[in-house]
């Protein structure tokens, strides 16, 4: 049986037992550290070819410590630190650092039993480890580090941020920005590829620390998922929030992810849909996780989802460069009300109402102080934002005075954020940084564009998401018979389209009118039945794309038509050396939009639903939105309305209005399915989903489904 993991133990250890102890690798660097911080437990060097180092004795073995070991910092190889972890947690090691690679970096066989062989001794002697493959941690309140960092700062004990990187030179290169930027930093944590603890068991366990208010992550690649945001909707609760830069932006991101940490990182769209539920702000960069740790850890009385922002200037051309800023990402300038305007006017005789409001001027203190109180108190107002130049030195004095102003109307009135940014970056002076202590609960932010592209991820309507719960019920005999038809699967294969539609089809997706025929005299009368014009289609599973491959005829309008037109899928099927399964006849559907939907699923994060724009235009545009499974109808509307083409299905330059109701609940069913089929479906493409005029629904004119056999129940 398990033991559980202590992470007290690894935060604060008694001792600590350098492995592997030399001059030659990292372990000189933690020695310093760990006397230079003051660490108070006691440092063991061991090295079985060494009686002393650095100064020190250095033991043969942790049997030979003249205490029981209790923190492990590994600079052995990979094979040898597994035998001091069993060798320590016999003596009773509760924590340790991995510093080794080889623990399946890149997904070699080998690697991979050995992380399996890594993870089982941590899980019998209950070590909570940081690791493999890693540079260490450091926490300010116990003065511990493990990072081999000669330049590291020391770590406050009660500060507001806390970092947690896969990447050991980014654990330093964040540290040094972040005491560039004048934040206190209580944690630095570098997780390397975690098989020993996962960002989950972090983030929960500083959701219990007071101090801090903001964890930054650099993410390439998350083990559990669900865990993880269960985690980070933990820290949203408890008054915190995790930001994160995640890797995953391209293929070949993607790719160097599963060689640096083992696992393949998922796409950043996908890592969106799930985070935003959490209140994960994800930014772009490492630039903006300081921005971002600069916001949360000052910021007070934040609402749960702000949408309007107001903002103070005392620049015209500042005012403009603003305006566009706001509408480049997504920041919604708050429409003042009247009363706004009465105070303003009252605060300020001259002023020229309008947001952004510009005060022409560096204005008095009190005249400053009404302006910000009357934006504030506008009910559309969520956020106030305010440019002012930290002053670099002293002498500037009525600045400082309005910036007092600032942090004592925050600290004693203010109900929602005042935030300060200045147009450029500019690197901090002594003067500033004393000055910047003076006002606690004031954010600065550091350039123009850094700001809005912050703030809007902070007040993105998504940012507000209600899942709720999938509005359909689950259907025990469709999901009975296609688990027992991917049963019977040994690879993940496409079922051809006639089966795709009947998958469709038993979870409530229109299908237009169609029948499958085996000859071409069969087919002519068909589609004589069913009406000209129709469309002719090869049924075979062996091309899922039928239209690249000229197996898609369009606009058939007669007998000697469709007799033709299924001669041509004949010869092209066997031409392509692909099994002619049937011809399938369809009405030719007319009008409407051609949107996208389907169900794809994530190396990482298993399976999400996709709305997007249809035909061959979504991947030429990437114009896409996605959701988890089991999305409520409200959930599925949200994801419809951050499409490009949704100008489309609202009438586009005098257009009819679409069935935008209709392709929400295509949506939901899409979700309900995932639900349903969650381990034995590997992917849902309908395209295109014709959106017909609102009230007519919507009909899938193509489907395509990739089954794969049973996962043990488990989705992957």
């Amino acid at each position: 049986m398990s033991k559980p993991f202590n992470l007290d133990a690894l935060m604060a250890p008694r001792n600590v037992a350098l492995v592997g102890a030399s001059d030659r690798n990292w372990s000189p660097r933690v020695w310093d550290n760990l006397k230079r911080f003051g660490f108070p437990g006691k440092a063991f060097a061991v090295n079985p070819g060494r009686a002393e180092i650095w100064g020190a004795p250095c033991y043969r073995s942790l049997a030979d410590l003249p205490e029981a070991p209790d923190h492990l910092a590994l600079f052995t190889p990979n094979d040898l630190s597994i035998e001091a972890l069993i060798e320590g947690g016999k003596l009773g090691a509760r924590s340790a650092t991995i510093f080794a690679a080889g623990f399946g970096e890149g997904g070699d066989a080998r690697g991979v039993a050995r992380a399996l062989e890594l993870r089982a001794v941590l899980d019998e002697f209950g070590i909570a480890a940081v690791g493999p493959n890693c540079m260490g941690l450091a926490v300010g309140r116990s003065r511990f580090s493990t990072l081999p960092d000669e330049q590291l700062h020391e770590l406050s004990s009660d500060g507001p941020v806390a970092l947690l990187t896969q990447s050991g030179m980014l654990a330093q290169t964040l540290s040094r920005g972040v005491a560039d930027a004048g934040l206190d930093l209580s944690y630095m944590i570098s997780l390397g590829n975690q098989t020993g603890l996962q960002f989950a068991d972090y983030i929960d366990y500083l959701c219990a620390d007071p101090a801090v208010r903001v964890m930054g992550c650099y993410v390439e690649s998350v083990r559990d998922f669900r865990r993880f945001f269960a985690a980070a909707q933990k820290a949203r609760d408890a008054g915190k929030r995790v930001v994160v830069v995640k890797a995953g932006g391209s293929e070949e991101s993607r790719k160097a992810a599963l060689a640096h940490t083992g696992s393949l990182a998922g796409s950043a769209e996908i890592f969106d849909c799930f985070a935003a539920d959490a209140g994960v702000v994800r930014v772009d960069n490492l630039e903006d996780l300081i921005e971002a740790a600069e916001f949360f850890s000052r910021v007070r009385h934040l609402a749960k989802s702000p949408r309007g922002v107001a903002v103070m200037t005392n620049s015209g051309a500042l005012k403009s460069l603003m305006t566009e800023a706001a509408e480049a990402h997504g920041v919604q300038l708050a429409r003042l009300a009247p009363e706004t305007a009465v105070a303003l006017r009252r605060a300020l005789s001259d002023a020229e109402v309008s947001n952004p409001f510009d005060t022409k001027r560096t204005i008095r203190v009190e005249e400053y102080a009404g302006c910000i109180k009357a934006l504030h108190d506008d009910p559309a107002v969520d956020l106030v934002l305010c440019v002012e130049e930290m002053p670099r030195e002293a002498g500037i004095e009525r600045k400082v005075a309005n910036l007092l102003a600032l942090q004592g109307f925050v600290a004693e009135t203010a109900t929602k954020p005042v935030v300060v940014f200045s147009p450029l970056t500019f690197h901090q002076t002594d003067y500033m940084r004393e000055l910047g202590k003076r006002l606690p609960d004031l954010p600065w932010l550091r350039d123009l564009g850094k700001t809005f592209r912050l703030i809007g991820k902070i007040t993105a309507p998504e940012m507000a998401r209600n899942v709720g719960v999938c509005d359909q019920p689950a259907q025990a005999a469709p999901i009975e018979k296609w688990r027992a038809r991917a049963a019977g699967l040994s690879a993940a294969t496409a079922l051809n389209e006639v089966e795709s539609k009947e998958l469709l089809r038993d979870w409530g997706i229109a299908i237009a009118r169609e029948v499958v025929v085996q000859t071409p005299d069969d087919a002519v009368k068909v589609a004589t039945n069913i009406g000209f014009p129709v469309v002719l289609k090869a049924v075979s599973a062996a091309v899922p794309h039928k239209s690249d491959a000229g197996l898609v005829i369009l606009g058939v309008s007669d007998c000697e038509a469709a007799m033709a037109a299924a001669l041509t899928i004949a010869e092209r099927c066997a031409a392509l050396n692909a099994p002619l399964e049937g011809i399938l006849v369809a009405r030719q559907m007319t009008g409407g939009v051609e949107m996208a939907i389907g169900v794809h699923r994530d190396p990482e994060f298993g399976l999400a639903v996709m709305a997007g724009m249809g035909g061959v235009w979504i991947e030429l545009f990437r114009d896409a939105a996605f959701a988890p499974p089991g999305l409520s109808f409200v959930r599925a509307m949200e994801t419809i309305a951050r499409l490009r083409s949704k100008k489309l299905l609202e009438g586009y330059r005098g257009g009819a209005m679409r069935d935008m109701s209709a392709l929400a609940h295509a949506l939901v069913a899409l979700g309900r399915l995932a639900i349903d089929l969650d381990d034995v479906v590997e992917a849902v493409d309908i395209n295109p989903l014709l959106v017909l005029n609102d009230g007519d629904g919507v009909c899938a004119l193509d489907g395509l489904v990739v089954l794969r056999p049973p996962q043990n129940g488990t989705p992957a």
